[in-house]
């Protein structure tokens, strides 16, 4: 009879605290589909989940909190990471955010207070960015690190991909600033010009709070050495960086899913006037 009444009592607190769901919130493991993590299949499985919806205390494969995307994303590379945020954040090798690299994982304090709690985690896939499980009206998303919210809520980041498999399956195929152009014959080739003299078509690729000269300094060689020129404009006291131009819209939407594909995936085309428009 106590067991009875304290189901009843249960039910009606989960109803009127707005908490009822029609999702099973036992835990499920995923499928495992690749035999170690690697930041290849990572990729992925990071581009299936893009979209999805948020749930609390769900771990797919269609709806995710923060965790339950880490949960569900290592769990598939048959590597289990504990459930939970503040668990997670206890595993592997502890670096900093100047050293992140992709896969890499990212412990926030969300607290209204800041209570020094880790309360959300996000999975660094390149570029100054982290795909997460954001919130019920966003969904998984892919969010700036420069983003004020969540850039003064960072706790610590954790690697958990062996730096070995990091470094084998991203390894720069264009010249970067710190290789000299005669040391790296094999990897770096003359680029075929993409953008254009003119036009005033553009594609955005993010918008910063400080200026991506000076903290995308590997995107804008990347971009260079692909054959991509690029301005940067500041807007609303926010800087944007866009490659182009190009000469109609239609060039530009040609290109747009290479540049997601190669650069930013949730680049765009734009439009921008200027005149003298000065191209780095």
């Amino acid at each position: 009879m106590k067991y009875f009444v304290y189901s009843i009592s249960l039910s009606l607190i989960l109803t009127l605290g707005g908490c009822w769901s029609r999702y099973d919130y036992t835990l499920h493991k995923p499928k495992v589909r690749y035999q170690k993590p690697t930041p290849k299949a990572l990729k992925v499985l990071l581009d299936e989940t893009r979209g999805k919806e948020y749930e609390w205390a769900e771990e797919g494969p269609e709806e995710f909190d923060c965790s339950g995307l880490v949960y569900y994303c290592y769990g598939s590379m048959n590597k289990f990471l504990p459930r939970t945020a503040r668990e997670q954040a206890r595993v592997g090798k502890r670096v900093s955010v100047d050293e992140l690299k992709y896969g890499d994982l990212i412990f926030f304090d969300t607290t209204a207070r800041r209570t020094g709690q880790i309360t959300h985690v996000g999975i660094y896939v390149g570029n100054g960015k982290f795909q997460h499980a954001s919130n019920e009206k966003e969904g998984v998303k892919i969010t700036s690190l420069n983003d004020p919210y969540y850039k003064n809520r960072i706790k610590i980041c954790r690697r958990v991909i062996k730096d070995d498999n990091i470094n084998k399956e991203f390894k720069p195929k264009v010249k970067i600033s710190s290789i000299p152009k005669d040391d790296c014959n094999k990897c770096y080739q003359a680029p075929t010009k993409v953008t254009a003299k003119s036009g005033e078509y553009y594609i955005q690729l993010g918008s910063y709070q400080t200026d991506p000269e000076v903290s995308e300094k590997a995107l804008l060689e990347h971009l260079k050495s692909s054959g991509f020129d690029y301005i940067i404009i500041t807007q609303n006291g926010a800087y944007k960086l866009l490659t182009g131009p190009f000469a109609t819209k239609d060039d530009a939407v040609a290109v747009l899913p290479t540049v997601q594909k190669q650069f930013i995936p949730d680049a765009f085309v734009t439009t921008y006037k200027e005149p003298n428009v000065e191209l780095f």
